[in-house]
C-alpha cells in the first residue's frame, strides 16, 4: 500500500467506527471529516495514478450522502438516536469499507522482487534512430526507425541512490495508459508507477567489468520493453548485460527520452485479433493428431506468406532489422551514455531472447545471425517459419506457459496425450526431434500467456486467476528466473551443472517438460514420397531476406565463464 491508501482506509474505518458507537462525543462532526477526507483523499489518490482510491472517494461520498440523510431525517422529526446499535445502516456502511479495502488489495503495490545475484542492478534507457529504414509502419515517411532501448548491468556502488519505478512519470501518461486500453480501460496499469523495481538509474557500471555475457530481449505483441524486469534485474544481478528494446508501434505507447510519444499504431488490435482468429491456426494448435497439426501449421503459414501476414511476415522481418540494428549500433557506434557498458559486454557471443512475439524473434535470430551462442523462446510462436523442421544452430530453451489454457481459448479438447507444444514442429529435424540435449521444452503449469511476465506481481489472486493463470507469482515468475539463469549459465558460461534437473527438482509439479519425442518416429515411419511432398511444402513457405545470409546448423562454442571484480 501506499499512503493514499493507508490513510483513505483509516478515513473511512473512523468513519464505521463512528457510526457503530453512537455516544461518540462529537460523533455527527467526525462522521462528517471523515467522510470528506476520504472523498479527498481518494481524489487525490486518482490523481497520483491511483485509481483504485477512486473506489474509496465513491463509498466516502456514498457515507456522507448517507450522514445528510439521517441528520435530516432526524430534524423533520425531531429526533436524534443516541443509543442502540445501527445494524439496517452499520452493515452496509461496513461492507463499503470491506469492498475499499478489498479493491485495494487486489491491486497491490509491493517492490518487485530481489534478485538473487551478488552485484546491484543499474539500468539506463536510450533512442537509437536507423536513418535507413524511414517511414515504418504509422511512422512519416521521412521519420527514421526510432528505438527505445533499456539496459540493466551489473552496477558500482550504489549509496544514497533510490531504486527506479517501474514506470517514470511519462510512461505512466502513454505506455501505461495504451497497455490499459488493450484490457478496455486505459488507467488499469497507471498505479504500477508506484511499485519500486530493484534497479538504479545511471549507476556506475562495476568496476574492472569486461567480457560480460550479453543478452538481447525483445518484448511481446503490443506490449512494452519493461514486461520482464524482474528477469532482467535477476540477470544483471548475476554479472549480465540485458538489453531490451522496444518495437516502436508494434508495441504499445513509447515515450522516448526527449518527450516524443510514438502510439501503438491504431488498427494493430483489430489486426491481432482477426490474425490469431484463423482456423488453419486453431487447426495447428489443436488438431489431434500430429497429420492435423501439421497440415494445420503449413497451411496456416503458407496462407502468411501469401498474403503477407502483417502480423507473422511484416513485423517479422522490421523486428528482426530493429534487433540486427541494435546489436550492429552497440559494436559500431553506441551512444554516450550507454558506451561505456557496450564496451564492457561480449557482444560477438550473445543470447537472443524474446518473450510472445518477441520470443519467436529470438529463434529467427539465432538461425540466421551467427553472433547468437543461444536462444530463448519464452512462450513464443515460431515466426515467420524458418525454424520449422529446422535445427537450431545453437543451445534452445522453448519455454511455455500451461498449454492447457491455449486449448481452452480455441474451445479444443485436450489430447488424450497431455497438451503438446505449439512448436513441436520448429527448432528441431522433425526425423530427430527429441534427440538434442541442447533444446528444452519447459512448460510451467497453471500459468497463461500473459503469465510469463512481471504482470501477475502487480494484481491480486482474483484478477490473476482471470488474466494470468492460477499458480501463484511466485512461481510464475521464479520459474522464468530459475530456468532462464541455469540455461545461460549452462550454456553461454560453460558452467557445468545438470540443468534443468535441479530447477526441475525444486519447482516439482509446477514445472514440467513438454516431450515431443513421438515425432521422430511418426515422421520416419511416413513413405518416403509423402516426406519429400511435405518437406518441399515447409520449404516453400519459409521467408527469405535479401542480404541476410542463412546459417548452416553448426553449434557455437560457449563463452568462458566471466567473473567481475566486485566493488
Amino acid at each position: 500500500m501506499i499512503l493514499s491508501d493507508m490513510l483513505l482506509i483509516a478515513a473511512l474505518g473512523v468513519f464505521v467506527i463512528a457510526w457503530w458507537v453512537r455516544p461518540t462525543p462529537g460523533r455527527r462532526w467526525i462522521l462528517l471529516a471523515s467522510a470528506l477526507a476520504a472523498i479527498i483523499i481518494g481524489i487525490y489518490g486518482y490523481s497520483d495514478d491511483r485509481w483504485q482510491d477512486l473506489g474509496g472517494a465513491f463509498v466516502g461520498a456514498v457515507f456522507l450522502i448517507g450522514l445528510g440523510v439521517v441528520v435530516l431525517k432526524n430534524r423533520l422529526t425531531r429526533t436524534d438516536r443516541t443509543g442502540g446499535v445501527p445494524w439496517l445502516s452499520g452493515i452496509p456502511i461496513t461492507i463499503g469499507l470491506i469492498a475499499t479495502i478489498a479493491l485495494i488489495r487486489e491491486f497491490p503495490i509491493n517492490p518487485l522482487p530481489k534478485p538473487s545475484g551478488q552485484y546491484a542492478v543499474g539500468v539506463r534507457t536510450f533512442e537509437i534512430d536507423d536513418a535507413s529504414r524511414p517511414g515504418i509502419f504509422a511512422a512519416k515517411p521521412d521519420e527514421p526507425r526510432r528505438l527505445l532501448v533499456r539496459v540493466w548491468y551489473p552496477a558500482g556502488d550504489v549509496t544514497g541512490r533510490q531504486p527506479a519505478p517501474y514506470f517514470n512519470k511519462a510512461e505512466t501518461a502513454s505506455t501505461a495508459q495504451s497497455l490499459g486500453a488493450l484490457v478496455g480501460f486505459p488507467p488499469f496499469f497507471t498505479y504500477v508507477r508506484h511499485v519500486a523495481t530493484n534497479s538504479y538509474t545511471d549507476a556506475p557500471l562495476l568496476p574492472n567489468a569486461a567480457n560480460l555475457p550479453v543478452v538481447i530481449y525483445s518484448h511481446g505483441y503490443t506490449s512494452h520493453l519493461a514486461q520482464n524486469t524482474v528477469l532482467m534485474e535477476e540477470l544483471a544481478s548475476h554479472g549480465y548485460i540485458a538489453y531490451s528494446i522496444q518495437h516502436t508501434y508494434d508495441s504499445s505507447a513509447t515515450a522516448f527520452p526527449n518527450g516524443d510519444v510514438a502510439p501503438t499504431q491504431s488498427d494493430l488490435v483489430e489486426t491481432v485479433a482477426d490474425e490469431a482468429d484463423r482456423p488453419t491456426q486453431a487447426d495447428a494448435f489443436g488438431g489431434d493428431t500430429l497429420d492435423k497439426r501439421l497440415n494445420g501449421l503449413l497451411a496456416f503459414q503458407e496462407y502468411s506468406l501469401k498474403n503477407g501476414s502483417r502480423i507473422a511476415v511484416q513485423s517479422t522481418k522490421v523486428w528482426m532489422a530493429d534487433r540486427l540494428f541494435l546489436h550492429d549500433t552497440l559494436q559500431k557506434a553506441p551512444p554516450t551514455n550507454v558506451a561505456e557498458i557496450a564496451r564492457a559486454g561480449n557482444l560477438t557471443e550473445v543470447g537472443e531472447l524474446g518473450m510472445s512475439f518477441g520470443g519467436a524473434i529470438a529463434g529467427e535470430l539465432c538461425m540466421y545471425d551467427t553472433r547468437c551462442v543461444v536462444g530463448v523462446n519464452m512462450d513464443g510462436g515460431n515466426f515467420p517459419f524458418s525454424a520449422t523442421n529446422a535445427d537450431e544452430p545453437v543451445p534452445f530453451l522453448m519455454l511455455h506457459s500451461d498449454p492447457s489454457y491455449l486449448y481452452r481459448s480455441y474451445d479444443i479438447p485436450v489430447p488424450a496425450t497431455g497438451p503438446r507444444s505449439f512448436n513441436e514442429f520448429s527448432y528441431e529435424r522433425i526425423a530427430t526431434a527429441g534427440a538434442r540435449p541442447d533444446v528444452y521444452r519447459i512448460s510451467i503449469r497453471d500459468t497463461q500467456h500473459l503469465g510469463i511476465s512481471d504482470f501477475s506481481l502487480f494484481v491480486g489472486d482474483t484478477v490473476k486467476g482471470a488474466i494470468f493463470g492460477d499458480a501463484p507469482s511466485a512461481i510464475m515468475v521464479g520459474a522464468q528466473n530459475d530456468f532462464i539463469l541455469g540455461f545461460l549459465d549452462k550454456h553461454m558460461r560453460g558452467k557445468v551443472s545438470d540443468y534443468p534437473t535441479k530447477e526441475l527438482e525444486k519447482f516439482g509439479d509446477a514445472v514440467v517438460v513438454i516431450p515431443n519425442g513421438d515425432l521422430a518416429p511418426w515422421w520416419n515411419a511416413k513413405p518416403e514420397a509423402e516426406r519429400a511432398a511435405l518437406e518441399a511444402r515447409i520449404i516453400a513457405s519459409k521467408p527469405t531476406y535479401p542480404g541476410v545470409p542463412i546459417l548452416e546448423p553448426t553449434k557455437a562454442a560457449p563463452i568462458a565463464p566471466v567473473t567481475p571484480t566486485p566493488n
